[in-house]
């Protein structure tokens, strides 16, 4: 069990609890459940924000999404913004009330059959929207299988989510189903409803038996024909999908319009004061003519904006729309209610829609809403923007059942502890290292393993990437910084395409001429033109964008050699996220429209230095700040016992790791101020090496000696006879090398290790 899953359980668990206090059928707004949460629970607020402290989602945000789980489930309905326990939420509760765990656990089932089965469930509702009229009743038992749905979960489902016609899936014999725990309330208000449709029989009812006419009863074999074949087969994204639009307004002197106009006349507006008479059914371009005409005192930019909001908020926005208004840090939410018109103003002539506002006396804060939306509310230059994708969030928050999946209903993706299959997959003693870099990364999500060369420090990252991403391949990501290596290449940049060019009409205009790309018959380079310069995203932002569009799910970009690139350079404005992932930041090239962009929580960064190039004190300062540091070390664990037990594994002599042992003697004995001239094991972690008569050999003369050739640069040194194969072998009294008889196996073992021994 998480720790998110702990404390969402004991919220789910508290707001049923409260609800469950009251009189059935009476229920309250989510602000009062809230606050009787915290009274049963006074620690539960304060448990979450010290597990979660850099989690901008609050607890109570987070039951407000548990919400959707209880409502599919059929336990909760919410009704003019008041939350009510069904009888079957009742029945849960009582069932589940000393294990919120298992109370949660059940939820989900529930919400997992719903959504497997939307379809069938939006087909029972399809079929008895057809009964009212005809004044009839249908058993639930036949509804469910017309429908392909298991009963129970079906008359739950009814009673949280009320489509019309809900009242006329009845039990055997036309009675209100007793298994679904009702009060004498809710039995006198079916029987109204039953009575309404004229279908009730007051002979077989009594005050706990309400009964329908049994000749009022439609028989399971003719429900098939209640509805249209095409209804069948039609899909939920036949239908326009909602949208939701942030909208902001100001008066002649500056004072936000939801404070006056918007409030007191439902209605947003959109100032036009310029604009000519325009309609809903413009095009795009004809619109972007008129304000090329109107506002040509504007930049480009600025009129392209303008003729896009003008577009939007004309031809775009639809009635059922959600709409987003901000007051500073309060925050409004509201339905479309009309269509766009034109009208005259104390501030001059506007574009204006109805809008039902619907939490004008209680305003939502930044801390309600979902992490990423604070992006374009808390930008106070965005103008009119799209945010259909938060459609699903923002109906959370007007308390309606969402048909779009929010994005904050996922809970954040939590960093999987390490296990003894990754160690042994790196073939170190335990998994304390390993769990260290775990436990840095929670705390901060970027990690640099540095060491000296051959100490696995690319594989081991690469490996630990593969673990935290749970073997998702896409969703790891790796690249090699180099001193060329700049912003452009590591999060976006203009890039160079080559297109045809248009071809040429002729005089005569009977039809266009043979272009061969230029002009005078001039291939492409020649005629100096035909390249036009796209904003490619790079490999950080597009990573990012695939983190922040699945927050369930963790993604790793790894930086091998991070060192080696000029790093103010690459990372840029990126800087400040990496210390602030809450926060968000305009982005240089403006590719952001208004929204900001941040470094999603779930995106981990690993970096790989070798410090016989640059040590970590002669890094930027802000960076080391940025940044955790684990060794990987010769003479360290886990390091200094990974040849030897990868020697062991494979049955080898364990020659190379006494020699190399002698080896970093010398070079201790050589270098006395600087630990980070040794050499790794890696070099010797490939099988060919031990399998053939001169493989250890042939690494030592072209791997090893080059190296310490570098670190006695200028040295009068003699490398070859002070570090040479033969001399070490001597002084350890090991004889001359034999071929080992697993030689078969060598090129594919030798594989993953060689991928280490690569730094």
């Amino acid at each position: 069990m998480t720790v998110v899953f702990e404390l969402n359980a004991r919220a789910v668990h508290g707001a049923m609890q409260v609800l469950a206090k009251l009189p059935a059928g009476h229920g309250l707004a989510f602000r009062e459940v809230w606050e009787r949460v915290q009274e049963l629970d006074p620690s539960l607020k304060v448990d979450w924000e010290e597990s979660f402290p850099e989690l901008s989602t609050t607890i109570r945000t987070k039951l407000r999404y548990e919400s959707i789980n209880l409502g599919k489930a059929g336990w909760l309905r919410k009704t003019g913004r008041t939350w009510k326990l069904t009888g079957p939420g009742r029945q849960a509760f009582l069932a589940y009330e000393g294990d919120p765990a298992a109370l949660l656990t059940r939820a989900y089932e529930r919400y997992g059959y719903w959504s497997t089965e939307r379809a069938a469930f939006d087909r029972a509702a399809e079929i008895l929207e057809t009964l009212p009229d005809a004044n009839q009743w249908v058993e639930i038992a036949d509804l469910a299988g017309a429908a392909g749905l298991a009963e129970e979960p079906l008359r739950a489902w009814l009673q949280s989510h009320r489509p019309t016609g809900w009242h006329l899936a009845l039990g055997a014999d036309g009675e209100v189903p007793e298994q679904l725990g009702l009060s004498e309330n809710e039995y006198d208000e079916w029987r109204t409803l039953l009575e309404e449709n004229r279908v009730y029989d007051p002979a077989a009812s009594g005050a706990h038996a309400v009964r329908a006419l049994l000749t009022k009863r439609i028989r399971g074999e003719e429900l098939q024909d209640l509805v249209p074949q095409e209804l069948k087969a039609a899909a939920p994204e036949d239908k326009p999908r909602r949208r939701a639009w942030l909208i902001r307004g100001t008066d002649g002197r500056g004072a936000t319009l939801i404070r006056s106009l918007w409030r007191e006349k439902g209605v947003c507006t959109l100032s036009a004061d310029r604009l000519p008479g325009l309609a809903e059914g413009y095009e795009p371009e004809h619109v972007r003519q008129v304000v090329d005409l109107y506002y040509s005192d504007l930049s480009q930019s600025r009129r392209t904006e303008t003729a896009t909001a003008f577009y939007a908020f004309l031809s775009r926005i639809r009635e059922g729309d959600i709409v987003v208004t901000t007051d500073g840090d309060q925050i409004y939410l509201g339905e479309v209610r009309g269509p766009a018109v034109s009208t005259v103003t104390g501030d001059g002539t506007v574009l204006q829609r109805a809008v039902d506002w619907s939490n004008l006396d209680s305003p939502l804060t930044m801390d309600d809403l979902p992490e990423a939306l604070a992006g374009p509310l808390g930008n106070p230059n965005s103008g009119l923007l799209e945010l259909s994708e938060f459609t699903g969030d923002l109906e959370v928050f007007l308390d309606e059942d969402p048909e779009q999946i929010p994005t904050g209903a996922v809970d954040a993706a939590e960093l999987p502890d390490a296990t003894q299959e990754l160690a042994d997959e790196l073939t170190m003693r335990g998994t304390e290292w390993l769990q260290d870099c775990v436990e840095l990364l929670r705390d901060r999500p970027q990690l640099i393993l540095h060491g000296p060369p051959g100490t696995g420090k690319t594989f081991a990252a690469l490996a630990l990437a593969r673990h935290l991403t749970a073997g998702r391949s896409a969703n790891v990501q790796l690249v090699q910084f180099h001193p060329a290596y700049s912003y452009e290449d590591f999060f976006e940049g203009f890039r160079p395409r080559a297109v045809p060019l248009a071809p040429e009409e002729t005089k005569g205009g009977s039809g266009p001429k043979a272009v061969t790309g230029g002009p005078a018959g001039k291939d492409l380079s020649d005629a100096g033109s035909g390249i036009v310069f796209d904003l490619v995203p790079g490999p950080l932002k597009n990573l990012a964008e695939k983190a922040d569009d699945n927050p369930g799910e963790n993604f790793v970009l790894v930086i091998d050699e991070i060192n080696r690139g000029h790093l103010a350079k690459v990372f840029g404005e990126l800087y400040f996220l990496l210390e602030y992932r809450r926060e968000f930041v305009h982005l240089l090239y403006g590719s952001d429209k208004g929204r900001r962009f941040r470094l999603p929580r779930n995106l981990v960064i690993l970096g790989t230095m070798n410090t016989t190039d640059r040590s970590i004190a002669l890094m930027d300062a802000a960076m080391r700040r940025r940044f955790s540091f684990m060794e990987l070390h010769p003479s360290e664990r886990p390091v200094d016992t990974v040849l030897a037990d990868w020697l062991a594994k494979k049955q080898f002599p364990q020659d190379a790791a006494r020699l190399l042992d002698a080896l970093n003697n010398r070079i201790e004995q050589a270098r006395l101020d600087d630990r980070d001239f040794r050499i790794g094991p890696s070099y010797f972690m490939r099988t060919p090496v031990h399998t053939h008569p001169k493989g250890l050999d042939r690494v030592w003369r072209h791997q090893i000696l080059p190296l310490l050739k570098e670190l006695h640069w200028g040295d009068d040194v003699d490398v070859s006879s002070e570090y040479g194969l033969e001399g070490l072998r001597e002084e350890l009294g090991l004889g001359a090398p034999t071929a080992t008889p697993a030689a078969e196996e060598g090129a594919v073992e030798g594989v993953p290790a060689a991928r280490g021994a690569a730094e």
